[in-house]
This record gives C-alpha cells, sequence and structure tokens, in this order.
C-alpha cells in the first residue's frame, strides 16, 4: 500500500491518541470527515493499521518484575518452533515473543508479580517447553517504548 502524506498524518495523530473522534482527526489531517473514514477503513483492511489497544501500566496488574529470556531451540523445524510459541504463550506472565537469528532462536518478553513468580516460570515452565536445549535471562530495569513512529522513506 501506497502510505501519502494524509495518511502519514493519520496514523501519527492516531498513535498520539486513537481515541479521537473522526471529525477531530479530519481536521489535523485537513481533509473530510467523510475521507477520514474511507482512509481508516483502508489502512485497516490493507493491515496498515492492526488494531486499538489501551496502554495499561504493569504494576497497577500486580506485574512488578519484567525480563527478557532467550531461548535455544533443538530442533529448529517448523513443528518444533510452533510447539515452543504455542507453550509460551499459554504462559500467563508471556507478553512479547520475538523469533530472531544469533546465537539464540527466541526471545521471550514476561511480566510477572514478584521474583518468585519470575524464576518459577522461567525456571519451570520455559525450561521445561517443548525444544527448549538453554535459555538466559536478563531482568528488565527499565522499559520505553516509542509508541509515535512516522513511516520510513
Amino acid at each position: 500500500m501506497n502510505i501519502d502524506d494524509t495518511d502519514r498524518r493519520l496514523l501519527h495523530e492516531l498513535q498520539v491518541d486513537a481515541r479521537r473522534p473522526n471529525t477531530e482527526l479530519a481536521a489535523a489531517a485537513n481533509v473530510s470527515p467523510s475521507t477520514i473514514v474511507n482512509r481508516l477503513r483502508s489502512l485497516e483492511q490493507h493491515n496498515v493499521i492492526r488494531g486499538y489497544h489501551a496502554e495499561v501500566d504493569d504494576a497497577a496488574l500486580g506485574r512488578n518484575v519484567e525480563a527478557l529470556v532467550s531461548v535455544k531451540l533443538r530442533p529448529k523445524t517448523p513443528d518444533a518452533v510452533d510447539a515452543f510459541l504455542d507453550a509460551v504463550w499459554s504462559f500467563e506472565e508471556t507478553v512479547d515473543v520475538w523469533l530472531v537469528t544469533g546465537e539464540y532462536d527466541a526471545l521471550v518478553q514476561l511480566s510477572a508479580r514478584d521474583m518468585a513468580t519470575l524464576s518459577q516460570t522461567v525456571l519451570t515452565s520455559i525450561g521445561s517447553a517443548p525444544n527448549v536445549i538453554d535459555e538466559r535471562t536478563s531482568i528488565v530495569f527499565q522499559h520505553r517504548t516509542k509508541h509515535v513512529r512516522a513511516p520510513l522513506d
């Protein structure tokens, strides 16, 4: 999909505040409200906009410890990787999973109640997940996310 200046502006405005009414989005993008509706529909249909989400503070949910777990898998067949992914997604503490290149094959972001829960999740749950042969855990001291991203030219 070709993203033009109007789409860029709309994407920027939605990333700043996705709860803004279409009339405000239209004014910010300098187009009519009906144009905004059509643009949003097109961006959604082309999976440029994949969803609208509330950002919630983990500590408010009782999730006080965050960690990244690097995981080595063997074998690295599609079925083996899928079995691993199915297992880690079932853990309540799992937040994100990336399949990566390098020494480790996957990176799992966990958000747990406390160190004891984190330890249990890493040592028991991830350690015994299908096809895991090694893991390395890094505790996160601080995590920042850039919520507003512009398309790269």
